[in-house]
């Protein structure tokens, strides 16, 4: 069973960074995202290799006819830069999705601790479920963060609705 999880120990991250909780949002940090069904919008064509007609000795991906729901990484949508440790994985479960997110805890020397935590999203409920032994000076950035995840995964759905084929400008940072 997927359970909301945190990490026993902080850890250090060289490069990591404190980003101000302001008034941003998730954009996709990926490219190749389409919308598919089901609850989780964020899809991908699978690949399979195939003998390349060029080079029978080599193989070459080719696209699926279907979509499949995809795990999609996401970042802050402030600026243009590697975020490290502010970087969002979202893996579809079912109705739910899993964020796996690094909070920063504290600056250390050059770089930063973080803690490792696995939020689930619940789709149909439209709610964050965080991990019961969330420390409480980590709980207000794991719940805007989980609900900025929240708000990017319904807006996706709300395009998809619209019949969008994947994912407008306004929800990428690599269009």
């Amino acid at each position: 069973m997927h359970t909301p999880y945190i990490a026993p120990e902080d850890e250090f991250d060289m490069y990591g960074i404190e980003l101000d909780l302001g008034d941003w949002r998730y954009v996709i940090d990926e490219l190749g995202v389409v919308y598919g069904r089901g609850w989780y919008p964020l899809h991908r064509y699978p690949t399979h290799p195939e003998p390349d007609p060029s080079s029978p000795l080599l193989t070459r991906l080719v696209a699926g006819d279907a979509t499949a729901p995809a795990q999609v990484r996401v970042s802050p949508g402030i600026e243009v830069y590697s975020w490290r440790n502010e970087y969002v994985t979202l893996n579809p479960i079912d109705h739910r999705v899993e964020a796996r997110i690094r909070l920063f805890v504290r600056r250390q020397g050059m770089g930063a601790m973080v803690r490792r935590v696995v939020l689930h999203i619940d789709l149909r409920d439209k709610t964050v479920l965080l991990p019961a032994e969330l420390p409480a000076a980590l709980r207000t950035q794991a719940e805007t963060k989980g609900r900025r995840v929240l708000d990017l995964l319904t807006d996706a759905r709300r395009e998809r609705r619209r019949r969008l084929p994947e994912p407008s400008q306004a929800l990428c940072a690599t269009a």
